[in-house]
């Protein structure tokens, strides 16, 4: 004959707590179907955070690209023109702008010191390097005049265009200095994403593109619509003092 074997409240207790356990358990159904939708998020979600990311990294790289290049303009007006900048001369300028970036010098001909490109004295090296605001290729060569890398990665473009028939009276004689903040060999290449233009006059002294009277204004030449391969070149001033413009930078 069997014995009955009387269960303690102890052991009724644990066996309840294991029973309910094993039921409220997730079946492998279950975390499948949960790793899959996390997946999906994740894959929805990611793009748009490594770009906000990127967009932070382009956004403090200008902030301190516009510092350095603030602090060698008042050095170049103070110590070698006598506080008063020639317009004119605009061209020479580039000889001392270089000569205060620590570790900088221009590129030119076949001279690749720096990570200097291999085309500097045509258009065709700018043409093919980048795009505009809303991403249209071939962009404006503006500061095809002389150009350099500098020891923190950034690179500078010096400007003075010619007056000919098809140079607007507003253009000439200005000296435009654009910085491309993380180098022309780092993405994204964009007018008004990691390149930016500033004006140089005897006026205005350093002046962020975009702002009143300066060469590129916002309306014309920083929309998300325009086909103008100048896009991107007055959107400076805005993406210095809109604290939300980098959050909106059109992909």
């Amino acid at each position: 004959m069997f014995k009955h074997h009387k269960i303690s409240s102890s052991q009724l207790y644990m066996f309840s707590k294991t029973y309910t356990q094993f039921k409220n358990a997730f079946t492998l159904a279950e975390v499948l179907i949960t790793l899959g939708i996390i997946g999906v998020v994740a894959a929805m979600t990611l793009p748009t955070l490594m770009n906000n990311i990127q967009n932070k990294h382009l956004e403090a790289a200008l902030k301190k690209s516009y510092s350095v290049l603030s602090q060698v303009t008042m050095r170049v007006i103070n110590e070698d023109f006598g506080g008063i900048v020639n317009a004119k001369s605009s061209h020479e300028l580039r000889n001392y702008f270089v000569k205060y970036y620590k570790g900088a010098q221009l590129c030119g001909g076949n001279v690749t010191n720096l990570g200097c490109p291999p085309k500097v004295s045509t258009c065709t090296f700018m043409n093919q390097t980048y795009k505009t605001y809303n991403g249209a290729a071939n962009a404006a060569c503006v500061g095809n005049d002389a150009l350099t890398n500098t020891i923190d990665g950034t690179t500078v473009y010096f400007d003075q265009p010619n007056w000919n028939a098809e140079t607007p009276e507003d253009v000439a004689n200005k000296l435009i200095i654009v910085i491309d903040v993380n180098g022309w060999q780092n993405r994204p290449n964009k007018l008004g994403h990691d390149m930016f233009a500033f004006e140089l006059t005897a006026k205005r002294k350093l002046a962020p593109m975009g702002t009143e009277d300066t060469v590129y204004t916002e309306d014309v030449a920083c929309s998300l619509t325009s086909s103008a391969p100048t896009n991107g070149y007055g959107c400076t001033s805005k993406a210095l003092y809109d604290k939300d413009y980098f959050k909106n930078l059109p992909k």
